[in-house]
């Protein structure tokens, strides 16, 4: 849900950055290292084409029912989402080495912390405070526009969640690859 995929974004490269927190100490550049150039590839391989993909395929679902239809999408946002997404990444990754740098783990920790209780609070509360049912909602925008209910198990069989099953696993491979690798160099 793109409301919810830049903090997404920022928390998931802060856990990177924490994976390498002691490499990233000896790195004299914050932004010029091969942890911060990873990232920043894993951001836009993986990350970016998933937001994308499930944009073209559930747009509805993907703005929490806010667009109808993919053509609802100004071209402008088009264009600067995913950059954005990257960018929140890149913050994230950035302010979380500035962090472990100042030898402060506890708020290089909380980055990943709070971007997530963020993103999960727009999930779950939204702006209004249907973030869980536009979460769980199993059909589609013009369903939603016209009041159609379905019951919240509807979304555990329906399209946008089993797309949503192997998009993550293409997702958090590549991501605990890295994240692992890292954690356990010295």
């Amino acid at each position: 849900m793109l409301q919810t995929d830049l903090f997404f974004s920022y928390g998931l490269a802060s856990g990177l950055a924490l994976a390498a927190k002691n490499q990233l100490k000896r790195e004299p550049d914050s932004l010029v290292n091969k942890y911060f150039l990873a990232t920043v590839l894993w951001l836009s391989l993986f990350f970016v084409p998933q937001i994308l993909y499930l944009l073209k395929r559930f747009p509805a679902w993907e703005s929490m029912f806010v667009a109808n239809s993919y053509s609802d999408y100004p071209p402008w946002f088009m264009s600067l989402y995913p950059i954005a997404t990257i960018v929140m990444g890149a913050l994230g990754f950035y302010f979380t080495n500035i962090f472990l740098k100042k030898g402060n783990t506890t708020a290089a920790m909380i980055q990943v912390i709070w971007s997530f209780v963020a993103a999960l609070f727009i999930a779950t509360i939204g702006w209004d405070g249907t973030g869980y049912q536009r979460l769980l909602y199993a059909g589609t925008g013009t369903d939603w526009v016209n009041g159609v209910v379905f019951p919240f198990t509807a979304f555990f069989t329906g399209p946008v969640f089993l797309n949503l099953l192997w998009l993550e696993a293409l997702l958090l491979i590549p991501y605990s690859f890295l994240f692992l690798k890292w954690a356990r160099e010295k």
